[in-house]
């Protein structure tokens, strides 16, 4: 399993923040940042294309949690280690979104009953 760079979009931030306990936060995040890339559950994804990008949807080992995830160009590398001011991993992922599992039972305005 090799090391890599975790970056969290604005909606993966939120649902980071919204976990009740610091114990929870440490452990979502050990889970990104070891479980995207060869995890336990690399068997069991989805890949899907939005435009030209493949997103990965990954279950994690932490309650059930799901992260959309694509992986970073080399510019996107690039940019992080320049705006780090830091050398990054040769691999990166940028999560999309974090998703509980009870969100796979909310009923949306549009979703048919």
């Amino acid at each position: 399993m090799a090391k890599y760079e975790v970056v969290l979009s604005p909606a993966a931030w939120r649902a980071i923040r919204d976990l009740r306990t610091v114990q929870d936060r440490d452990d979502l995040a050990d889970c990104l940042g070891k479980e995207l890339d060869q995890g336990p559950n690399a068997e069991n994804v989805w890949v899907f294309q939005i435009g030209d990008r493949n997103y990965t949807a990954t279950p994690l080992t932490f309650r059930g949690w799901v992260a959309i995830h694509r992986p970073l160009s080399r510019a996107e590398l690039d940019r992080l280690g320049d705006e780090q001011g830091r050398r990054v991993e040769s691999m990166g992922f940028l999560i999309h979104d974090l998703l509980p599992p009870h969100t796979a039972f909310e009923i949306g305005p549009y979703s048919e009953v």
